[in-house]
């Protein structure tokens, strides 16, 4: 029986350091997947294969929510999953390492069968958590894009104001910005540009894939505004709106923090206060 534990303790020790460093290398498709995709037929049709069927239940069930966390993210279900089993591995660790060293005598605190439980629980609380991991993620992802947007729209209308076209200005504004919100920002122009529509159209999918409602209010207002004077000035205030709504939650968030700070001063105060009194107390008490 000890054995057996210590088998198993082992095997998802060994799993559990297999999955973080395929996690930290990841995982690069071959060149023939592509070159294959590109062949494939177009009729709507698209078959999975019994990776990407058993990838989906790994996954959970797709919710909009989960999925717009991870294109704000510029993830993949196939990332979501590796993320879940490193955090599962990581969860289980500590309660496995108890119960391989009690099995092997090293230490014997706790029953085998409370480590064993402790495991269990590690294991579903790891899987779990990756979902509150990329929520986390979205959300720092999300502000800078916010941030990133701004100054965009910022660009653009000084571009128009030295005598550029609305589209020449969004797109030659995009082609000057680097990281991944400048890349959203491309990849929705380039769509746009592609179906024959205003460039504003494809702000406003962007808006609803990775769940960023500035832009949808985005695009109903240069939608509204028309075109000339009206969508720089629209652009101008957008710019401002985002701005002044990030300071806003940048303060709310820096309150938060300092409030957050005032329990720990206050055991730290009280522990003085008791280092300082007890000898005190303890003479007032004694004989």
């Amino acid at each position: 029986m000890n054995g057996l534990i210590a088998a198993t303790a082992a095997g998802a020790l060994a799993l559990g350091a297999l999955l973080i460093v395929r996690g930290a290398i990841g995982v690069v498709p071959p060149l023939g997947a592509f070159v294959d995709d590109l062949h494939r037929s177009r009729d709507g049709r698209v078959e999975r294969s019994w990776s990407q069927r058993w990838i989906e239940q790994l996954a959970g069930r797709s919710t909009p929510d989960r999925d717009a966390d991870l294109a704000a993210c510029s993830k993949t279900a196939e990332w979501f999953v590796q993320q879940r089993c490193i955090w599962a591995a990581m969860g289980a660790m500590p309660g496995l390492m108890l119960l391989s060293m009690s099995t092997w005598g090293i230490a014997s605190f706790f029953p085998a069968p409370l480590l064993l439980l402790a495991s269990v629980a590690g294991l579903v609380g790891g899987w779990f958590y990756a979902r509150i991991d990329l929520r986390s993620d979205a959300d720092k992802a999300r502000r800078s894009f916010r941030h990133t947007l701004a100054s965009y729209l910022e660009l653009v209308t000084i571009l128009m104001s030295g005598g550029a076209g609305v589209e020449t200005a969004m797109f030659d504004a995009a082609a000057l910005g680097k990281g991944p919100a400048f890349a959203h920002i491309r990849a929705a122009l380039s769509a746009a540009h592609a179906h024959r529509e205003p460039p504003w159209h494809g702000f406003g999918r962007l808006g609803t894939r990775i769940g960023v409602p500035e832009l949808e209010q985005l695009e109903a207002s240069m939608t509204l505004a028309g075109g000339g004077a009206r969508v720089r000035d629209s652009l101008n205030a957008s710019a401002v709106s985002i701005r002044v709504k990030d300071l806003g939650d940048i303060e709310s968030e820096a309150q938060a923090r300092s409030e957050t700070m005032v329990l720990p001063v206050a055991l730290m105060f009280a522990g003085f206060l008791v280092l300082i009194g007890y000898p005190a107390l303890a003479a007032l008490s004694g004989p």
